[in-house]
């Protein structure tokens, strides 16, 4: 599990913050370009997220990963080697691009609330004490990697692989 990891909706989305990334250097320059016309409701959610991904990098986060397969993104700041101050300003420029969903029911957001409690339960169980609640809101599930807790760390690998069959949504 990575910083800004949300999920929600019928299936697991993960909007890059927070993470999540498409397309190929046409779609970068005409999604970043001054004059763009908005990303095409067709582009699958895999190249929506590529295409925020690419821009993030265009705009000063040169480590921002791309999408998974299924166009979720999976951010780990420190892995990413993702800065603030940087983060936030190339988030604003790239805002536009972020893929959307439709908004939660009551009934996702609570089924998500669920399983995101099972998944926090294993990980304070598997030497991650600390590991804080999520947030579960109309646009997914984010949880955070405690500041103290390094995720290359042979105690938190060992925790996420322990319960990764828990992951709201399913695993990644």
């Amino acid at each position: 599990m990575a910083r800004g990891v949300r999920r929600g909706g019928p299936h697991p989305r993960r909007p890059a913050v927070l993470a999540a990334v498409l397309a190929g250097t046409a779609l970068l320059a005409a999604a970043c370009g001054g004059g763009a016309k908005p990303v095409s409701a067709a582009l699958t959610n895999y190249q929506k997220a590529l295409a925020y991904s690419q821009c993030m990098r265009t705009h000063g986060e040169p480590g921002f990963p791309d999408p998974q397969s299924n166009g979720d993104l999976l951010i780990n700041g420190q892995k990413d080697h993702l800065n603030g101050a940087l983060m936030n300003s190339a988030s604003k420029a790239c805002q536009h691009l972020v893929p959307k969903s439709p908004p939660l029911t009551a009934s996702q957001q609570q089924r998500l609330t669920a399983e995101a409690l099972k998944f926090v339960a294993c990980m304070r169980n598997h030497g991650i004490p600390n590991f804080p609640g999520p947030t579960v809101n109309s646009s997914g599930v984010e949880m955070q990697v405690p500041r103290n807790v390094t995720p290359d760390s042979a105690v938190f690998k060992n925790a996420q692989q322990a319960c990764k069959n828990l992951i709201p949504g399913g695993p990644p």
